[in-house]
C-alpha cells in the first residue's frame, strides 16, 4: 500500500499519543502499588474511595489523549470543531482524506467481565467489527461525558458489556476496564497508522502498566495489528 501524504503527521501524532498515555499507565501501576498501604489515620487505602478515584483519572486522561490524536490528523488547519470519538464521524473524516478508517476489519482489545468464565475478574476481550466498536466507543463516550459534567458515572450505559454491572442495575468501570481502554487507544492508533500506509516499524513503543497475576495474561491477537 502506498503511503499517504499525511503519514508523517499521523506517525508524529501516534508518538504524541504514546507519550500522553504514559501517565495513565503510571496511575494504573500506582493503584496496584497502594493496595496494601494505609493512610495517616490507619485506614487501608486499598478498596478505598481514594484508590477508586484513580480509575476515573486513568480513563479521562486516556480518553483525552486518543481524542486529541484523531483531531490532530483529521481536522484541517483552520477547523476548530472537535471531531468526537465516534466511528461514523471518524470514518467520514478519513474518507475526505481518501483513507479508510474504522472498517469492519478493525478491532480493539479491552478488559471486561466475561459471564461464561469463572470468577469475578476482568479478562482480555476483543471488540471487532463496526457494530461492536460502535457499542464500545458509545459507552466510553457516555462515561466521559458524565464525568466531565460532574454527573454520576454509574448511570452509564453498557451496550458493549465492557463495564461492570452493579446489583442495582447501574454500571461502573473498574481499574481493569480503565486499563483495557488504554490498550484500546493503542489499537485504534496502530490501525490508523497502518490505514495511512504505515508499517509496523512506524508504530511507537506503546506504554503499558506493570502487570502481575491475572492482569499479566497474554493479550489476544488482532487481525490488522502486527
Amino acid at each position: 500500500m502506498e503511503a499517504h501524504v499525511r503519514l508523517p503527521r499521523v506517525i508524529d501524532a501516534a508518538q504524541q499519543l504514546a507519550g500522553g498515555l504514559e501517565n495513565p499507565c503510571r496511575l494504573v501501576t500506582l493503584h496496584r502499588d497502594i493496595d496494601q498501604l494505609h493512610d495517616d489515620d490507619g485506614n487501608r487505602l486499598g478498596q478505598s474511595r481514594k484508590q477508586h478515584a484513580l480509575r476515573w483519572a486513568v480513563f479521562t486522561m486516556a480518553y483525552g489523549a486518543i481524542e486529541a490524536f484523531f483531531n490532530d490528523i483529521l481536522r484541517g488547519d483552520d477547523d476548530t470543531r472537535v471531531v468526537p470519538l465516534n466511528p461514523g464521524k471518524l470514518r467520514d473524516a478519513g474518507t475526505r482524506q481518501d483513507v479508510r478508517l474504522f472498517t469492519n476489519d478493525w478491532a480493539v482489545r479491552s478488559r471486561a467481565l466475561l459471564q461464561d468464565r469463572p470468577g469475578r475478574r476482568s479478562r482480555w476481550v476483543v471488540y471487532s467489527g463496526t457494530q461492536q466498536l460502535n457499542a464500545y466507543l458509545a459507552d466510553m463516550k457516555m462515561l466521559r461525558d458524565l464525568l466531565n459534567h460532574g454527573q454520576d458515572p454509574r448511570s452509564v450505559s453498557n451496550m458493549s458489556g465492557a463495564l461492570w454491572p452493579l446489583a442495582d442495575g447501574r454500571n461502573t468501570m473498574r481499574l481493569m476496564g480503565a486499563e483495557g481502554f488504554i490498550q484500546a487507544c493503542c489499537d485504534l492508533a496502530s490501525q490508523t497508522v497502518l490505514a495511512y500506509g504505515g508499517r509496523a516499524v512506524d508504530l511507537p513503543s506503546w506504554p503499558e502498566p506493570k502487570r502481575s497475576g491475572l492482569a499479566a495474561e497474554p493479550k489476544p491477537d488482532l487481525k490488522l495489528v502486527p
